[in-house]
């Protein structure tokens, strides 16, 4: 490690509490085996005892836990687990609220399957289970909307200026709450809280994937006012299941389509101070996503171009590196 990585980190330990490694997992819709092998993959846990291993790390899930898969009960029975077995050696498991826990809280199940309703034993325990006071239900209502963890945003869809006019970011999980609660339980809503739960709201919002003119300087605004160097999103499927960044560095558009109902790619993001690297369990693949600041070498608009950028790049730096030989 360079000496000045090393003093960064001697610095930020002094300064602050020192945290252990941070990992984030983006949707999993319903694919329990893909989560076991990611988890795993990351050194989370034991592939074969489920258990914790991750000692003192942080686990970050970005929501969409549920639908189109088959097993989202188990996934939801394994992560509660995981953070109870977390917090006892000091580490952390946390999880996000997504626009598809929003759906099932408020009753709205388009997207489950068949085999979800029977791993519950039926539609009718199923309901009981989701209900505000059932037992995944009273839990899933406590997950935050965003959270900062070591100058990183999690946010499952995107966090709007406009979302934290007037609002520290725990006053925002507050307000959501408040306006989820009263939608699942059919209670009159309060002025602003359909447009929590609304089309630009932090679990809905595209607005950072697709590409507003004007996103990197929403992005900056929303990092400086929770005091974050990133925001790390998921809900919108990268078309290349890959990990993506855009506003140098400063979005991680994390979506690549974990769940077999997607047929896309597994991953993780590993965060290590200004490194960040996105992982893809089953290949050797590791790519190192650019620091705050740095040219997105992975964003979405260089990747869907010809497809050839990252064999450009290279080629480049072969030349380079032969020039400066001779």
């Amino acid at each position: 490690m360079a000496p000045s990585r090393v003093w960064t980190l001697l610095v930020a330990c002094l300064c602050g509490p020192c945290l252990g490694r941070l990992v984030s997992v983006a949707d999993l819709h319903g694919d329990f085996d893909h989560a076991v092998n990611i988890l795993s993959s990351a050194k989370l846990i034991d592939k074969e005892t489920h258990k914790w291993i991750g000692g003192d790390a942080t686990l970050v899930q970005t929501g969409d836990i549920t639908d189109r898969g088959d097993h989202c009960k188990q996934i939801y029975e394994l992560f509660f687990r995981l953070r109870k077995e977390a917090e006892e050696v000091g580490g952390r498991v946390i999880n996000v609220l997504g626009n598809h826990e929003v759906m099932n809280m408020q009753g709205d199940w388009r997207y489950v399957s068949q085999g979800d309703v029977d791993e519950f034993g039926g539609m009718e325990e199923r309901k009981q289970a989701w209900a505000w006071d059932g037992w995944l239900g009273s839990e899933v209502q406590k997950f935050p909307v965003a959270v900062v963890v070591d100058r990183v945003l999690f946010v499952h869809a995107g966090l709007l200026p406009e979302m934290l006019d007037h609002r520290t970011l725990e006053e925002l999980n507050v307000a959501f709450h408040g306006a989820l609660k009263h939608a699942s339980t059919s209670k009159h809503m309060k002025k602003d809280e359909p447009k929590l739960l609304g089309g630009h709201g932090p679990v809905w919002a595209r607005d950072y994937a697709y590409g507003r003119s004007n996103i990197c300087q929403l992005a900056q605004q929303v990092l400086q006012k929770v005091d974050a160097d990133r925001m790390v999103v998921g809900h919108t499927i990268q078309r290349d299941f890959q990990v993506h960044s855009k506003c140098h560095g400063q979005i991680i558009l994390g979506d690549t389509a974990i769940s077999s109902a997607y047929g896309g790619a597994m991953s993780f993001i590993e965060y290590d101070g200004s490194e960040v690297k996105a992982r893809y369990p089953g290949s050797e693949a590791i790519v190192a996503l650019p620091e705050v600041g740095l040219p997105d070498v992975t964003s979405g608009d260089v990747q869907r171009g010809s497809g050839m950028a990252w064999p450009v790049l290279v080629i480049i730096g072969l030349l380079v590196a032969v020039r400066s030989e001779g």
